[in-house]
């Protein structure tokens, strides 16, 4: 590890009568983080770990565990966090050249965590980057902070492309179990799978993205290298709207139309059609915003010096309320993203929805979903 001297964290807020207690904690990156530098797109080098970003996740966890007092202890326009937050040192930083694919396969499991950065990204770093954390902070916000350290590290990462498992972190330190977390949360749900012969963090990544690409590319058998129909709706909807088709895919294959159900599984989405007379490449998104983000995480976790494979769904009612547009130069009419017509979607296993249909469709690859213990 190596010393670092970073510009001071603001010193926080706290009376001198105050108990003060400091965490130190030893995390490792355990898969590649994307960006995380000042500069979007960049791992600085000099600073590959910013605390402001540590400080933006550990509050972002504290809100998904819907917990008291946020102003009081993360601090607010009018007053300074109680949380004094320190990276100290660091190992060795070394990176995946963007020039090589990363090191991967161009068209493998992780390349598309990671097709963003191919196109958006320099160099990413490579997973095994560790640092030293320490949380300095009144007594009485132990529980608080730990629960949020706790979800950060289980559920969360660091850098971009999080909810596609880069950035995946693991903590030689005890933290609060999975079960407390969960037990402080509300409308987080986990699914997990230990495979066997004890994989570590790139293996259990691999896994549940992988599921999450083929359910999201749920088609047809192809022909040779020719990628076979899809069996979402979205394609033959967009032929619909748009009155433009390939000869072959005239006749609909797929229902309800027009319907966008995978919207639900984050925005934008760029559909991209090939061969003669298809549309040309339409995007949704929501109206008002370019982006919303999924409310579905696949990530490698570690408890106990275990990793798992891991499904994380984040409270999602929003999604379903959202309202979409496209970039087609005519009115388009788009459904609810939830409803009983999608039921005859095929990889949505008869479910009502996107999310519920991928959960469906993990439990059939043997995830738990795992049970709160009181």
């Amino acid at each position: 590890m190596r010393s670092i001297s970073f510009q001071p964290p603001e010193i926080p807020q706290v009376n001198l009568n105050e108990n003060l207690i400091t965490d130190t904690l030893h995390i490792t990156i355990a898969t590649p983080m994307v960006g995380g530098g000042v500069e979007v797109g960049k791992v600085d080098s000099g600073r590959p770990v910013r605390v402001s970003s540590i400080r933006g996740n550990l509050r972002y966890w504290w809100r998904m565990l819907n917990l008291d007092d946020e102003a009081e202890i993360w601090g607010s326009t009018d007053s300074k966090s109680k949380v004094f937050v320190e990276v100290t040192e660091f190992s060795q930083l070394r990176l995946r050249e963007h020039s090589r694919n990363f090191d991967f396969h161009r068209y493998g499991t992780e390349a598309y965590a990671l097709f963003a950065a191919a196109t958006n990204y320099d160099d990413i770093a490579r997973e095994g980057l560790k640092f030293t954390l320490k949380l300095t902070y009144p007594e009485e916000f132990q529980k608080d902070v730990k629960l949020a350290v706790s979800a950060w590290v289980y559920f969360g990462g660091i850098g971009a492309r999080t909810r596609r498992g880069c950035g995946t972190l693991s903590c030689d330190e005890k933290l609060l179990s999975v079960n407390e977390v969960l037990k402080a949360a509300s409308g987080i749900t986990l699914w997990r799978k230990l495979l066997r012969g004890n994989p570590d963090s790139m293996l259990a990544w691999k896994e549940p993205l992988e599921l999450y690409r083929k359910y999201r590319q749920t088609r047809n058998p192809g022909n040779g290298q020719r990628p076979g129909r899809s069996l979402w709706p979205e394609p033959d909807s967009l032929r619909k709207i748009t009155g433009a088709y390939d000869p072959k895919h005239k006749t609909p294959i797929t229902s309800p139309l027009p319907s966008f159900p995978r919207a639900a599984l984050g925005l934008p989405i760029i559909f991209h059609f090939v061969g003669r007379g298809e549309p040309k490449d339409v995007q949704l998104k929501p109206k008002d915003s370019n982006r919303m983000s999924s409310p579905v995480i696949t990530k490698a976790l570690c408890e106990n010096g275990v990793w798992y494979s891991a499904v994380i769904i984040l409270p999602h009612e929003h999604v379903f309320k959202a309202k979409l547009e496209t970039n087609i130069n005519k009115p388009v009419n788009i459904p609810e993203l939830r409803g009983s017509m999608y039921k005859t979607v095929k990889p949505m296993k008869g479910q009502t929805d996107a999310i519920a249909g991928f959960e469906a469709f993990i439990r059939e690859k043997d995830f738990k979903k795992e049970e709160v213990k009181a």
